[in-house]
């Protein structure tokens, strides 16, 4: 083994236990490769600043006509792509997966960009060139903060501004899966078992999590082997045998 591929090694064993952020860096510096545009993405996507405390107070109407007679429009978007997956949103849940957002195709269509960056910070900030277009997490972070008891937190922000637009424009997703993919848990990471478990290892097992849909799954036909049925022998709609009543097993 050369010096030059254990450096690589020892610089990718390193830089993947940091996640995303990590592979990007190994890739970028170690193999001079440019991060795509997804990875590009995803690190902005994890990105934290700090919080702006004041806004410029004007109506939207003057801060729209503010903007037009200064010249910003949608030439001014430096980036046209994000991947919504803040990790402000994630400290609370994570139940679903990241959503891809086209920034440039959304402000071509509205064609006014204080329909979402309708405010400004009351002073310039740092870390951003343009401080009229400031990312939603500048202003819209924690749900319910003390300090900004009016303020929207930034899951709400997304969903309120985005689905609200979709249902006046007919058209564009309104609901939870339309935008997102269900993140459902690795279940191989989760499931604790013996090699050879039997039914009953498997099905203590499945409940020491989901108890509470256990308990809803006793009410079903499914479980009770009763009820009403369009599939029975001339069609009776209605079962007489089952669970509690002449069937004695329990599986």
């Amino acid at each position: 083994m050369n010096s030059q591929f254990r450096l690589n090694h020892s610089s990718l064993c390193t830089c993947a236990g940091l996640g995303v952020l990590g592979m990007l860096l190994w890739s970028t510096v170690v193999l001079g490769a440019e991060p795509t545009r997804q990875e590009q993405a995803q690190q902005r996507a994890l990105e934290r600043v700090p919080q702006i405390k004041e806004v410029h107070q004007e109506s939207l109407l003057r801060r729209s006509q503010r903007l037009q007679e200064r010249g910003v429009s949608v030439k001014d978007i430096r980036q046209t792509y994000f991947v919504l997956d803040s990790p402000i949103i994630k400290e609370l849940e994570d139940r679903y997966a990241p959503v891809r957002f086209n920034h440039g195709q959304h402000a071509a269509s509205a064609g006014d960009c204080t329909i979402c960056h309708h405010k400004r910070p009351a002073a310039d900030i740092a870390y951003n060139p343009n401080p009229e277009l400031v990312r939603c997490s500048a202003c819209h972070q924690q749900s319910f903060a003390p300090e900004f008891p009016n303020r929207l937190g930034l899951k709400a922000a997304y969903h309120q501004r985005c689905i609200q637009c979709h249902e006046d424009q007919n058209k564009g997703p309104q609901i939870c899966v339309d935008c997102h993919l269900e993140q459902v848990p690795k279940h191989q990471d989760l499931v604790k078992l013996p090699e050879n478990p039997d039914p009953l290892e498997v099905t203590a097992e499945c409940l020491r999590c989901h108890a509470e849909q256990a308990e809803d799954f006793k009410l079903t036909a499914h479980w009770l082997w009763r009820g009403h049925s369009s599939y029975t022998v001339e069609n009776e709609r209605a079962v007489q045998h089952g669970k509690g009543t002449t069937a004695i097993n329990n599986y």
